[in-house]
């Protein structure tokens, strides 16, 4: 199994009893989010941190934050969605800018095609640990009169040009669920250098008795920040051991003439997150089934490879064409307000089309020996593609069942999908349904979907 590299100790449990013994959980002055604000706010080198429950509760206070509403526009990139369903809840409408095609960031030349006058914003995701060229998209938002939002749930301590990403643009949020290279459960922070904009910010993440603008509970809990500002100090530690593993993956794929190397831009550094590559055998005559199947075969101790990410830019999906917010009803883009006009359309952004479906990712947030065992697995994956050796592209019997009970009953967990494979007379493991149902987010044009806690949801991209 997996080593993990990440750490829990007993400093974290220190101040989780001082949390309990104190008797306040919540937030209260001098407590531990004071804290974890004031030390995030020195180690990323920022004005103002803002602590909330987790990183897309403040993503859904942006917009407001920004003064963006009913009809008007963000540009969002479209390999993450995660943009695009907090522009859906302050009812702005999302607008997909186009990706480079060699590290899958967002192409500052197509975001800037993509302003209109309705436009109040762009949104730009650092994915998977590499930074995007957010000197050059702060200079076309500022050209334009924009704010630049940048999601950094990937990109602790990640520097770009001499400065940590989240300080390029108006605010930075980020993400410290426990997929995330600072873990506390569930938690986010937003970084700003406005002043103006840490004040809207946290007038929308506290619900008071009278709000002064519109406002949740998205407060922070005291148990998070307690391990929070102990793990805060750690994760440098952690990016480290990230980067040593990194060189294994590295010097499996230079190896591979057909697995295109992801690059950073000129002058950014990799916190790692996510190693991917883009498969491009089709033009040595090997097939991405083929790929999908060797990788799953020369699969080994727990260690997993996703092939083809969500398998298409998140405009392709149903959830944002016809969006289902505000009883079904067409907002944001029907609002009477909004006098834009939509581009779902093939070739919309044609790199993400092309790269999506092609990409191959594993964490890279484990230890270098395992990043070692996971390059031979891809080096050993390669040879069997290349000999014609790899298994045949299809469903197994047991696949198939699997995607029928997740398709008649979803969103569903593994235990329920268990329960119904033994009504049929077929007996397996829970540990064993859960491996199945990982492995089947990576399939085409049946696959499943992570649908909240421990349950799966269903998806036919053929149709």
């Amino acid at each position: 199994m997996p080593k993990p590299v990440r750490h829990y100790g007993a400093e974290e449990k220190r101040n989780l009893c001082k949390v309990i013994d104190g008797g306040n959980f919540a937030h209260h002055r001098g407590g531990f989010i004071d804290q974890f604000e004031r030390d995030f706010e020195k180690a990323l080198g920022a004005r103002h941190a803002i602590a909330g429950s987790t990183a897309m509760v403040l993503m859904h206070a942006i917009p407001g934050a920004i003064g963006a509403g009913a009809g008007d526009e963000i540009i969002c990139d479209p390999v993450v969605q995660f943009h695009g369903i907090a522009c859906l809840h302050g009812n702005v409408v999302p607008v997909w800018a186009d990706v480079r095609p060699d590290n899958f960031l967002m192409d500052p030349a197509s975001a800037e095609k993509k302003i209109t006058r309705r436009t109040k914003a762009i949104w730009v995701t650092h994915l998977w640990g590499f930074p995007a060229e957010v000197d050059k998209l702060r200079r076309i938002a500022d050209k334009h009169g924009l704010y630049l939002i940048e999601d950094c749930a990937h990109a602790m301590f990640l520097d770009y040009k001499g400065k940590y990403v989240g300080n390029w643009g108006h605010i930075g949020t980020f993400s410290f669920n426990m997929g995330k290279h600072l873990g506390t459960g569930e938690g986010g922070m937003a970084i700003t250098n406005d002043d103006t904009l840490d004040r809207e910010l946290r007038k929308r993440i506290i619900f008071g008795e009278s709000p002064p603008e519109l406002a949740s509970n998205y407060r922070m809990t005291e148990f998070a920040a307690a391990v929070g500002v102990v793990q805060l100090r750690k994760v440098p530690r952690y990016i480290a051991k990230y980067r040593e593993g990194k060189k294994y993956m590295d010097e499996a794929v230079e190896r591979c003439e057909w697995l295109q190397k992801r690059l950073p831009p000129k002058g950014g550094g990799v916190s790692p997150y996510m190693y991917s590559v883009v498969f491009r055998g089709e033009g040595r005559g090997y097939a991405l089934g083929a790929m999908r199947n060797a990788l799953k075969a020369c699969r080994r101790n727990g260690h997993r490879f996703g092939v083809g990410f969500t398998q298409r830019p998140a405009y392709k999906y149903e959830f944002f064409r016809v969006p289902n917010a505000y009883g079904h009803k067409g907002c944001p883009y029907g609002c009477h307000l909004y006098k834009g006009k939509l581009d779902f359309s093939d070739g919309a952004c044609p790199v993400a089309e092309d790269v999506i479906p092609r990409l191959i990712n594993t964490s890279n947030m484990c230890s270098p020996s395992d990043m070692r065992e996971k390059a031979r697995a891809l080096r050993d994956a390669v040879k069997m593609v290349e000999s014609g050796a790899a298994p045949a592209d299809a469903y197994t019997p047991l696949e198939t069942q699997i995607l029928d009970i997740v398709a008649a009953l979803q969103p569903v967990s593994p235990a329920v999908v268990r329960d119904r494979l033994a009504r049929k007379r077929i007996h397996k493991p829970l540990a064993e349904v859960l491996e199945i149902m990982e492995q089947l987010r990576s399939t085409f044009p049946r696959k499943l979907s992570h649908a909240g806690p421990e349950h799966f949801a269903y998806h036919d991209l053929a149709r």
